[in-house]
């Protein structure tokens, strides 16, 4: 701003009231484009935008992160979500959807109409996901409410709202980048609005029970069924078949005993079973590398969302080892995993592949 300062009144001197002109004229183009580019900043930036919690239901850490979040989905796909949680119970969950969808103008700065509005009624027990218009392909009406009754419900009946609004938002993302394919799933009778409104575009409404438990897991009837087995590849087919039954039991054989503590206290839904298998139906393995008791499978390093599995061997057989995993691998907001750090004990599966500073995997020059 001095030099600024400067260069203006050394044109003054020099040209009078010409000069004058000239640089207010300037100036004001500059400052115009200075204040457009600050405005954009600030509304991609804004965490008023994002998180309207009128009820309390989310913590200051969990109001954070998706904040950040939802600012790297714009940034990165151009998809506007917003979350709002009332206090009040509306008359009517759909005109209120509608009505914040247009007053809070969602997807309004994006390449169309691409917002997303999650809105949560914790005390009339419902919950909606308004969808905008050029989103409604991507995200039709069976697909979302699958993914409130499947995803969302479950979080929330055990009274995880912060953790059910980022798992959903995982789920939305990776539909979006056709790391989903929701003709997967059974979408059978799920449930989908009936709102005449359409303002906001699709949408689909499910009602929920916060905080008042979850209907107990059904555990696998026959123990013996998921043992630890002979060989990894052995032991990720049975876990298919967990995932095919939807079964929660966190003491199966073929988990470990980090593991099964790590699921006594994870909150497993059925969206996320479907989704994984579809993942591993649908994704070839690449390789199956074993040394000593320790073995991993992965998938081709292109497959980005698709993380390598890891296993471990007592003389019970291979389990799976999500514990290690959980604090190995991670995501980022486009669901492609990295490792958290390169001197685990797994990196003898990763020889030919080179990692980046983050952490992502490359394929070796």
């Amino acid at each position: 701003m001095r030099l600024m300062h400067d260069m203006l009144f050394k044109s003054i001197r020099k040209e009078g009231l010409k000069g004058l002109k000239i640089m207010n004229n300037t100036l004001m183009a500059v400052l115009f484009t200075i204040l457009c580019m600050v405005y954009a900043c600030t509304w991609l930036s804004r965490d008023d935008h994002t998180v309207h919690d009128e009820a309390s239901l989310l913590t200051e850490t969990q109001k954070t992160r998706i904040n950040s979040l939802c600012r790297e989905l714009i940034n990165d796909l151009d998809i506007d979500i917003v979350i709002d949680i009332l206090d009040k119970s509306p008359e009517n969950i759909d005109e209120k959807a509608t009505e914040i969808f247009n007053r809070r103008a969602v997807g309004r700065n994006t390449q169309g109409n691409k917002g997303v509005l999650f809105l949560i009624d914790p005390h009339g027990r419902q919950v909606r996901l308004e969808i905008g218009y050029d989103l409604e392909e991507i995200f039709p009406d069976g697909f979302v409410g699958y993914i409130e009754r499947r995803q969302m419900s479950p979080f929330f009946q055990d009274g995880r709202v912060g953790e059910g609004i980022e798992a959903t938002m995982e789920l939305l993302v990776g539909k979006a980048l056709d790391t989903i394919d929701s003709g997967a799933y059974n979408l059978d009778n799920e449930s989908v609005s009936t709102s005449k409104y359409y303002s906001g575009g699709a949408g689909a409404k499910q009602t929920i029970a916060i905080g008042e438990g979850i209907n107990p897991a059904l555990t696998s009837q026959d123990a013996a069924m998921f043992s630890a087995q002979p060989s990894p590849k052995e032991t990720l087919e049975k876990y298919k078949e967990v995932l095919k039954n939807h079964i929660k039991d966190p003491d199966l054989g073929i988990y470990t005993i980090q593991t099964r503590a790590f699921f006594s206290d994870w909150l497993v839904t059925d969206a996320q079973q479907d989704n994984e298998l579809n993942d591993l139906e649908h994704n070839a393995m690449q390789s199956c590398f074993q040394k000593d008791n320790l073995a991993v499978i992965t998938f081709p390093v292109e497959e980005r969302s698709r993380a390598p599995y890891f296993f471990r061997r007592d003389t019970s057989g291979w389990m799976l080892d999500f514990a290690s995993m959980n604090k190995i691998i991670g995501f980022n907001h486009k669901n492609q995993w990295f490792f958290r750090n390169t001197g685990h004990e797994f990196m003898f599966a990763f020889e030919n592949i080179t990692f980046d500073k983050h952490g992502f995997p490359h394929k070796a020059q």
